[in-house]
């Protein structure tokens, strides 16, 4: 039987799997989960508050406070401790009302917003800047100088919608950006590479992996790309390494809001990775994190998809993240 090599970056090194070119992409899909089960972190009595995973998301705005919501809660049924939202003031009385989960910064457009948000940022283990943000000049200069923060500290970065707005006018400021994870659907993928490649593609839901692959190549090494779509591409920046897809499960239904709880998944996946360190998983943190957000939150979609069909909202989705999570996750042994 012919093999062929599939490739999975390992931080600097490139670890290699034999994967039967007769394979179905489901053993595929398998392989993946398999490493990712093995940096998820086992509960136990020992544990602090905080110590699996502490989230900030940067976003809400007068016309969006679903979208910070939806990440924060996806983060939270995912597992994480702690998640803070740092907002516009007057999204924080709904996203209050929404739910006492997330701890509100109404900050985000004050005059002294960095100065608020910097004491912040250690307590932080992962950043999602993106979901509500809006288009506000003030908040957006407000961001540019988060991220360069951000930088010099070597956060991990979530960027998602109206982020890739920003990051589409303004591309240098995630350029060789230590850890960054861009989200963007079809739309937003073909702004991204008009503003760094200069070239214009049609958004289309079944990109090309090369192209994805392209355009991380062209933002740095520690760049992931993760496109939304038919199918999901996720690429990086490290040369000689291949894109990964999932394109399991889902639905034809595409509410609003499913993104936002992709971050969320996503940033909880990251620092879980990160403390698992490299010994427990061939693929580097941001990849791993990148697919299993991406499956868990296609998992979740078919799931209340099937009890609610054209109605199924992401509210639904939502209530889904427990039992799809512990069903892929957990039915397996993690170590």
């Amino acid at each position: 039987m012919a093999l062929g090599i599939l490739r999975f970056a390992h931080r600097n090194s490139i670890k290699l799997l034999l994967v039967s070119t007769m394979s179905t992409s489901v053993s595929v899909d398998e392989r993946m989960l398999k490493g990712i089960r093995r940096i998820i972190p086992n509960l136990n009595n020992t544990k602090y508050k905080g110590q699996d995973g502490r989230i900030g998301i940067f976003g809400g705005s007068i016309e969006y406070t679903g979208a910070p919501y939806y990440a924060a809660m996806s983060a939270l049924r995912t597992g994480c401790d702690l998640v803070h939202i740092f907002c516009a003031k007057e999204a924080s009385i709904p996203l209050k009302s929404f739910s006492p989960e997330p701890i509100v910064h109404p900050v985000l457009d004050q005059h002294d917003a960095i100065k608020q948000i910097r004491p912040w940022l250690d307590r932080l283990h992962v950043v999602i800047i993106g979901p509500g943000l809006g288009r506000d000049e003030k908040i957006f200069k407000t961001i540019v100088e988060l991220i360069s923060i951000c930088r010099d500290m070597k956060k991990p970065l979530v960027i998602d919608a109206d982020g890739l707005f920003l990051v589409s006018q303004k591309p240098d400021i995630i350029k060789e950006y230590p850890g960054v994870v861009l989200t963007p659907n079809a739309m937003e993928f073909s702004r991204l590479v008009k503003g760094v490649l200069e070239k214009s593609v049609q958004p289309t839901p079944m990109v090309k992996a090369n192209d994805v692959k392209h355009l991380a190549d062209a933002l740095g090494k520690n760049i992931v790309i993760l496109h939304k779509g038919a199918k999901d591409v996720i690429a990086d920046g490290h040369k000689g390494t291949e894109a990964v897809s999932c394109g399991l499960a889902g639905s034809g239904r595409r509410c609003g809001g499913q993104g936002d709880l992709l971050c969320g998944a996503l940033a909880v996946f990251w620092w879980w990775g990160i403390c698992a360190g490299s010994s427990e998983s061939a693929l580097s943190p941001p990849i791993a994190a990148s697919y299993a957000s991406c499956r868990l939150i296609r998992e979740c979609n078919a799931s209340a998809y099937k009890m609610k069909q054209r109605g199924m909202l992401t509210t639904d989705i939502l209530e889904q993240i427990q039992p799809v999570f512990a069903r892929i996750f957990e039915t397996h042994c993690n170590k």
